[in-house]
């Protein structure tokens, strides 16, 4: 878009059409900054990482971990479907209210945790679920 804008104005003469791009490249730079850039396992928790900040999930509030395939399509609450990825806070009528971090839609591991669930894409899920599993507090997450 903001190229496009440049374009126009050299066409046309008119500044104005440089600043008409402004806010959507303004909003795909804020959803850059949210977007998740990769998955680690911590010492309290699962990290999300992303350029604003991780964002991160305790042992302590995990329930379950499962690979189990779910629908993550619904509606956005406030998140994002498309450029960067699938993150933010969803809901559908089979899962009620939903967070997504996703990088990828096939190698989904979802998390049952006292927010609610919340589902991830790390690169090699099993052992990402077996690893985790191993980390959560004594009768935490089932299969």
């Amino acid at each position: 878009m903001s190229v496009l804008g440049i374009v126009f104005a050299v066409q046309s003469g008119d500044a104005r059409w440089i600043f008409l791009s402004l806010p959507f490249s303004l909003v795909l730079f804020v959803l850059g900054r949210y977007a998740p850039t990769g998955y680690r396992l911590a010492t309290g928790g699962v990290h999300i990482e992303r350029r604003a900040g991780p964002r991160m999930i305790g042992y302590e509030t995990v329930r379950e971990v499962d690979r189990t395939p779910r629908r993550i399509a619904g509606t956005t609450v406030f998140g994002s479907r498309g450029v960067f990825g699938r993150f933010g806070r969803f809901w559908n009528s089979s899962l009620g209210f939903y967070t997504l971090f996703l990088t990828n839609t096939t190698a989904i591991v979802w998390l049952g945790t006292t927010e609610g669930w919340i589902a991830l894409s790390p690169d090699r899920p099993d052992e990402f679920v077996e690893r985790l599993r191993a980390r959560l507090p004594p009768g935490g997450a089932r299969a």
